[in-house]
C-alpha cells in the first residue's frame, strides 16, 4: 500500500508475516517524506520521534528498491549511525547517514530506501506464551544528488513527455524523463472528451520511460490530455497538465 512516497507495512510475529492495512500505525513519526542527499554534505541527518506512550526499538538500514531483502545481505555505499536506538515516548533520535563510496553514477540521482523497523517491547506481565508482536516499517526514498548535475528537479517534473499507445494488455500511456532527477508521480490521470482514467503512478528515473496501464480503455484515443501530480523535494504536489503524443 502506498501513501505518497511512504510505505507503512505491519510485521506480524517472529515469522514476520507482512501485510499491508490501513488501521496499521507507527509511533515513531520521520522529520521528513523523503531524503534528498546532496554530494556537497558531508552528512545527512534525519530526526526520528517516538509519538507513541511507551519505548521501542528501532532498527534503521537502507535498501536499494529490494525491501524484502534480509539488510544484513545488502551493500549500499552508506553507513546509518545508530543502526539500532532505543527511543522513550516524546523523546527523538537523530540518524546520520553518511556516503561512503564515489561508484554512484555523476550524471544522474541514484535512488535508495531509508527504513525504520520500530519493535515495540515484550509485555513481561502477559502470561500468552502466543502473544503476537506488532512491528511497524516505514519506508521513504533517498536520492543521492550529485555536484555536476545541472537542472531543477521541479521543472523536470513539469517536462515529463507522454506518449498514448494501443498494446495487447489495452492502451498504456508512457511517461518520458529526459533530465538527470527521479520523477515521483502521485496522481496520474489520462482526460480524453472530458472523460477522466485513473492510472496507477509510478517513479520515473532519469534519462528513462516508464509505461503506465489505463484500466477500462482498451483502443488509441486523440487528443487526450495527461493530469498529474508530481512530489517534489520537500514532499509537496507539483500539479500540471500535459498533453500526449
Amino acid at each position: 500500500m502506498q501513501f505518497n512516497s511512504k510505505n507503512l507495512q505491519c510485521f506480524l510475529g517472529a515469522g514476520l508475516l507482512i501485510f499491508a492495512a490501513s488501521d496499521c500505525r507507527a509511533d515513531i513519526v520521520l522529520s521528513t517524506t523523503r531524503i534528498i542527499y546532496p554530494e556537497s554534505l558531508k552528512n545527512s541527518m534525519v530526526q526520528l520521534m517516538n509519538k507513541g506512550n511507551k519505548p521501542l526499538l528501532a532498527q534503521i538500514w537502507l535498501d536499494d528498491g529490494r525491501e524484502n531483502t534480509n539488510p544484513e545481505s545488502l551493500k549500499v555505499p552508506f553507513v546509518i549511525t545508530p543502526p539500532i536506538a532505543r527511543i522513550d515516548p516524546s523523546r527523538g533520535q537523530t540518524v546520520r547517514i553518511t556516503y561512503m563510496s564515489k561508484i554512484l553514477p555523476a550524471d544522474r540521482e541514484s535512488l535508495y530506501w531509508f527504513n525504520v523497523l520500530e519493535i515495540p517491547p515484550k509485555d513481561k506481565n502477559s502470561t500468552d506464551k502466543n502473544q503476537l508482536q506488532l512491528a511497524f516499517r516505514t519506508r521513504v526514498k533517498l536520492l543521492y544528488r550529485p555536484s555536476g548535475i545541472k537542472g531543477d528537479s521541479a521543472i523536470a517534473a513539469q517536462k515529463l513527455k507522454w506518449h498514448v499507445a494501443s498494446s495487447t494488455n489495452g492502451l498504456n500511456i508512457e511517461a518520458k524523463n529526459d533530465s538527470p532527477f527521479y520523477v515521483s508521480l502521485n496522481v496520474v490521470q489520462l482526460n480524453t472528451g472530458g472523460t477522466y482514467y485513473s492510472v496507477e503512478p509510478k517513479t520515473v528515473p532519469p534519462f528513462s520511460t516508464e509505461q503506465m496501464t489505463v484500466p477500462g480503455l482498451h483502443k488509441n484515443v486523440e487528443h487526450a490530455k495527461i493530469n498529474y501530480k508530481a512530489i517534489n523535494d520537500y514532499g509537496g504536489e507539483i500539479e500540471v497538465e500535459s498533453d500526449a503524443q
